[in-house]
């Protein structure tokens, strides 16, 4: 009987040596999971008992996620800032002077006030309002003075401001163009004399052989002889309604032949000068837009 007690008190005593082994093995492997880290720390996955993340996790100023918490995901960078204030907008015009009814529009841009060149570019008017290009850009002569927005007689330079173009002149014949256009003759001159006798033909063109009521010379021009400048030309309307005595006269969008500058008109090569006559309408009321930009 002693016997059996001691054998029963050894198989009780095996047994709970067992289940308390069983017991420290499982603890140790709950303590190793809870030490892992996530393979998905750092995206915005559902936290669980079983991958939240860790105390460390904290260091980053954020509080640890409970067992229902969603991490939000991480802020997109700000997007850098785009600069447009130099661009024009879509579909407009790189200068802001007036179109009036204009439908075609020739631009010519300079860089500064001082600059003898600057950039030509002609335009539709689209029906929806916006601009749309014509060709490409053509370079541009300007006056030896640059640009200036309170021109004058004897100052060579383009006036800055918003001008129409209805008339065109030139020694040779018309390129094609609807604008009312004058074949000139040795007797055309356009004159600059201004304030008493020659107040009424003050920038205007006069036609007038043997004895004139105006000088045949400077500062007047003789448009005939004055070729290839004037083989084709358009008249920029500054200073035509009102004229204003002495405040500059005969300016023209016409032939430049060297690449120097001008006394104040607007000069391009003549095949895009042809070009743009071709293109002009008297229906359009095209205007020329000269500035800066």
């Amino acid at each position: 009987m002693r016997s059996l007690t001691r054998a029963l008190c050894g198989a009780l005593l095996a047994l709970a040596a067992a289940l308390m082994l069983a017991a420290c093995a499982a603890g140790s492997h709950s303590s190793q999971r809870s030490d892992a880290v996530s393979p998905t720390e750092g995206t915005s996955q559902p936290s669980s008992a079983a991958n939240q993340p860790s105390a460390t996790a904290s260091t980053s100023g954020l509080a640890p996620a409970s067992a229902n918490t969603v991490l939000p995901p991480p802020a997109a960078p700000a997007a850098a800032a785009v600069t447009t204030a130099s661009a024009p907008p879509a579909g407009g015009l790189p200068l802001e002077e007036p179109t009036g009814s204009a439908s075609q529009v020739i631009t010519v841009v300079a860089q500064s006030t001082s600059s003898t060149t600057g950039v030509l570019q002609a335009w539709d008017k689209a029906p929806d309002g916006s601009w749309l290009k014509v060709g490409g850009a053509v370079l541009a002569h300007l006056g030896s003075s640059g640009l200036s927005a309170h021109d004058r007689e004897g100052l060579s330079a383009t006036p800055i401001g918003s001008f129409t173009l209805t008339q065109a002149f030139g020694a040779d014949a018309n390129p094609g163009t609807a604008l009312p256009y004058h074949v000139t003759t040795p007797a055309d001159w356009w004159i600059s004399q201004y304030g008493g006798p020659y107040t009424s033909m003050y920038n205007t063109m006069q036609t007038c052989s043997g004895t004139c009521p105006f000088t045949q010379g400077n500062p007047n021009e003789h448009l005939h002889s004055e070729t290839p400048y004037y083989n084709y030309a358009v008249v920029i309307n500054y200073n035509t309604s009102p004229v204003v005595q002495g405040a500059g006269s005969a300016f023209f969008l016409h032939v430049n032949p060297d690449g120097k500058p001008t006394a104040g008109c607007v000069s391009i090569a003549q095949s895009n000068l042809i070009s743009i006559m071709q293109w002009l309408n008297p229906a359009a009321q095209p205007r020329i837009l000269i500035g800066i930009g």
